[in-house]
C-alpha cells in the first residue's frame, strides 16, 4: 500500500519533470490574487501556460532538483509556479493583459485623480443624493433618477480614501483600482529577471531607444565617427565644409565656377558702389 511520503515523493518527482522540461518558469504569488482572477488567467493561459499549485515545500524541493535555486528566495508565503514555452516577457504581459477591476476601500492612496463622471445614473432617489453630495459628488435629482451634475473630485492623486468617497465609488460601481499578477522571479536559460525587469513599458522603452539613437547618431555625427548610418551625412557634411572652404579660398574647379562668378560680381558691385561718380 502506497503510504503518504511515497506520493508526495511521486508528486515532487512529476513536478520535477514538468520543471525541466519547460522553457520558462515564473513563480506567481498567490497572497493578494483573487480567485476570480486566478480562474480568468488560467482560462487564458490555457494554451501556453500551466500554473501548477501545490504545498510550498513540495514546490520547493522541485525546484531544488530541477537545479532552480535561484527562484527559492521568492518562495516565501502563498506561491505558485508557472511553466510555459513563452519567453519571460511576453509570459508576464500575457498574464496582465486583463486586470481584474476592483472597488476602492477606505484608507487606500488615491492612483490618480478619482473623478465622478458628469451624467444619470441608475440610482432611485433617497438618502443616496445626501451621501454622494457628503463625497462632495454633485448628485442632484433629475428624471426621477439621481444625476451627477459636473465632473467631480472626489479624491486627488497620493490623498488617503475616506470611508465615505470609498461608500459612494461602490454604489456608483466605479472601480478604481486594479489587481494585478505578481511575478516576483521568472527563469529562463539560466538568467533570472525580477519583476521590475519584468514589468516593461513597451511604448516608453520604445521611445527610449528611438531617442538614444538620435542622441547617439548626432554625437557621432559631430565628432566624425563613421558607421553605416552615419557615413553617407558625413560626407555630405564633409562636400558642404570643402565647398564653402573653395569658394572662401577662390580654388578654380569647375562644380565652383558658377559661385565664384557670382562671388566675384558681388565684389565688383561692391568696388563700384564705393568709388564716387565724379572720380571719373
Amino acid at each position: 500500500m502506497t503510504n503518504a511520503l511515497d506520493i508526495k515523493k511521486q508528486k515532487v518527482e512529476e513536478i520535477t519533470k514538468q520543471l525541466r522540461s519547460a522553457k520558462v518558469v515564473a513563480v506567481l504569488d498567490l497572497h493578494t490574487l483573487p480567485n476570480a482572477l486566478l480562474h480568468k488567467m488560467r482560462k487564458e493561459l490555457k494554451s501556453d501556460a500551466k500554473i501548477l499549485i501545490y504545498k510550498t515545500s513540495l514546490l520547493k524541493k522541485a525546484l531544488k532538483r530541477a537545479k532552480l535555486d535561484s527562484l527559492l528566495p521568492a518562495m516565501k508565503g502563498e506561491k505558485a509556479l508557472v511553466i510555459s514555452n513563452l519567453d519571460p516577457f511576453r509570459l508576464y504581459k500575457k498574464m496582465n493583459a486583463n486586470p481584474l477591476k476592483v472597488y476602492a476601500k477606505p484608507g487606500q492612496i488615491a492612483p490618480y485623480d478619482l473623478v465622478v463622471p458628469a451624467g444619470e445614473t441608475q440610482l432611485p432617489p433617497g438618502p443616496i443624493l445626501t451621501e454622494l453630495k457628503a463625497a462632495g459628488i454633485d448628485a442632484r435629482i433629475q428624471g426621477g433618477k439621481v444625476a451627477v451634475g459636473k465632473d467631480s473630485v472626489v479624491a486627488k492623486k497620493g490623498e488617503v480614501i475616506k470611508d465615505v468617497v470609498a461608500k459612494a465609488l461602490q454604489k456608483l460601481d466605479i472601480k478604481p483600482f486594479e489587481v494585478r499578477v505578481h511575478v516576483p522571479l521568472a527563469y529562463e536559460d539560466g538568467i533570472v529577471y525580477n519583476e521590475d525587469l519584468l514589468n516593461v513599458d513597451e511604448k516608453k522603452m520604445l521611445s527610449d531607444v528611438a531617442q538614444g539613437f538620435i542622441n547617439a547618431k548626432s554625437i557621432a555625427l559631430e565628432i566624425g565617427y563613421i558607421t553605416k548610418d552615419t557615413v553617407e551625412p558625413l560626407i555630405q557634411k564633409a562636400y558642404r565644409q570643402a565647398r564653402f572652404v573653395g569658394i572662401e579660398k577662390d580654388i578654380m574647379l569647375p562644380e565652383l565656377m558658377e559661385e565664384l562668378m557670382k562671388k566675384a560680381a558681388r565684389q565688383a558691385n561692391a568696388v563700384n558702389s564705393a568709388v564716387p561718380a565724379n572720380a571719373a
